[in-house]
């Protein structure tokens, strides 16, 4: 990335399972981009946590991975994608990027 531009987060709307150690809880997904998700928690996260993801996007797809709390601001929690299976990450890359054509995006904005 360059300065002052990113990768375009699309605003969404899906549910989430997280975990972190003994803590789990359900989350709401806000935006998605092709490094990372926000996500509305219900617990105290701090950044640098590392939590276990699962959300079902479409109807065939189900994203499974680890990702890491880069930025924090309410109950509102911004994960970078860490881990995740290869096949999963092409598909959710597929998806994203299917989201940004249907919507005449770029995959980086200004902000």
């Amino acid at each position: 990335m360059t300065e002052n531009n990113r990768l375009t987060r699309i605003p969404i709307e899906y549910r989430a399972h997280y975990t972190l150690g003994e803590i789990s809880g359900e989350g709401l997904i806000t935006d998605i981009s092709e490094g990372g998700i926000a996500l509305r928690v219900k617990h105290a996260l701090s950044i640098g946590d590392k939590l276990q993801i699962t959300s079902q996007i479409t109807g065939d797809l189900t994203v499974d991975f680890f990702g890491e709390v880069r930025s924090i601001k309410n109950n509102m929690a911004g994960i970078q994608i860490i881990e995740i299976d290869p096949t999963i990450k092409i598909r959710f890359l597929e998806h994203v990027n299917g989201i940004l054509r249907m919507m005449n995006r770029p995959n980086r904005e200004k902000y």
